[in-house]
This record gives C-alpha cells, structure tokens and sequence, in this order.
C-alpha cells in the first residue's frame, strides 16, 4: 500500500483544480487551523456578547484566506503567508491596544 503524507495529500488537492481559488482557500483555511493550533487557543465559534458580535474562529478564517488570496503565488506560498500573516497582524493589533491603553491612562492621570 502507498503512503501519502497530509501536506502531499492536500497539494494535489490544491494542484489539481485549474483555477487556483479553491488552492488558494484550501491554504487559508489549513493556514487558519494551523494557527489555532499553534498558539493552543480553543475553537470558538461567533457569539453575541451584549450587542458586539465576536466573530471567533470564522474571523480568523476571514483574514487567512484573504492574505491567501493577496498573496498571488502556489500553494505553499500562500498557505505560510495566512500562517504568518494572521501571526503578525494579531501582534500587531495586540500592540496598538497596548499603546491605546497607554495614551488613555496617561489622559485620566493628567485630569
């Protein structure tokens, strides 16, 4: 019996179709598991919290596979662009709270 691995598996899924937008979701939506895994955060799924909808895991889904799309290349290139991608915009986000945070602190000491 042959054995496949998952990453060969999942490019000649990828490789297979003539169009790349189905390789290039397929990369989005491994990349955007992936870094589920990688940061060991729970799958959550949308929810209504008072009137603000959090998106959860489908937000993350959203981003990755449109940087896979942005990022107009094969399959590998566009899977480790969500990955890293989805990786440096979190931190970024995380960093502009922070200085947010900062500024307004600093606005209610002044008062």
């Amino acid at each position: 019996m042959m054995e496949i691995s998952c990453y060969q598996l999942i490019h000649s899924l990828a490789s297979s179709v003539d169009s790349g937008w189905l390789s290039y979701t397929l990369a989005g939506v491994l990349g955007a598991l992936v870094n589920i895994a990688l940061e060991g955060r729970p799958l959550v799924l949308p929810q209504m919290k008072g009137h603000a909808l959090y998106l959860g895991f489908v937000g993350n889904l959203i981003v990755c596979i449109t940087v896979a799309f942005i990022i107009n290349g094969s399959f590998p290139r566009a899977f480790f662009a969500a990955l890293i991608g989805t990786c440096i915009l979190r931190k970024l986000k995380t960093k502009l709270e922070q200085a947010f945070a900062e500024e307004i602190d600093k606005l209610h000491l002044e008062e």
